[in-house]
């Protein structure tokens, strides 16, 4: 199978090497290529599951909310990518399931979204950026920018829900934050911390 970490970091070495870039400029360059990757295979998974549950739209909002916040954020991994992306193919199925129900029986509530955004505001301001074992962050230069992007991030999704009226997207931007926030919390990544 096609290992990404080791193709990201081959790119990498090879558009760096004559830039002269310092380690860790290569390790930001190499982090950016790998979720690149990773983003263009999963939407496609995600998008192609979605079809299957016939919600397409509400999926693919909740997956571009969700799957942006995680390239910045991190949060709790699998041990492949295959099972990543399949995991995160089936969710965001169901979040785009869970929404069209929600909006179908009238149940959006502004106020409620907005305490859930909140609520995720503060997680990703506290936990932001959680890594892997398998890929740790080593840059703190890259980790503060990454806490600060994240952080940006779900503010500019209050901002969407704040100022839009449409139920459709407001619902599926709370419901991708919302999902991605959980795999931020300790619970989802107690390997990393025991070890």
């Amino acid at each position: 199978m096609i290992n990404l970490s080791e193709i990201s970091q081959r790119l990498s070495d090879t558009i760096t090497e004559e830039l002269d870039y310092s380690d860790e400029k290569k390790e930001i360059v190499a982090f950016g290529l790998e979720s690149l990757f990773l983003s263009i295979v999963g939407f496609f998974a995600i998008l192609l599951v979605a079809f299957f549950f016939d919600a397409l739209i509400p999926t693919a909002i909740s997956a571009v909310f969700g799957g942006l916040l995680r390239k910045v954020s991190g949060g709790a991994h699998m041990n492949t990518p295959l099972k990543c992306l399949t995991f995160g193919a089936v969710i965001y199925s169901t979040l785009g399931v869970i929404t069209q129900k929600l909006i179908q029986h009238n149940l959006y509530n502004f106020h409620i979204a907005f305490i859930l955004l909140f609520m995720s505001l503060l997680i990703v301001a506290f936990l932001a950026p959680v890594d892997c074992e398998a890929k740790p962050i080593i840059s703190q230069k890259l980790k503060k920018n990454l806490k600060i992007i994240s952080v940006g991030f779900v503010t500019f999704a209050i901002a969407v829900i704040f100022f839009c009226n449409n139920q459709l997207l407001n619902t599926s931007v709370v419901l991708g934050i919302g999902y991605q926030t959980l795999t931020l919390l300790p619970v989802f990544n107690k390997k990393k911390k025991e070890g």
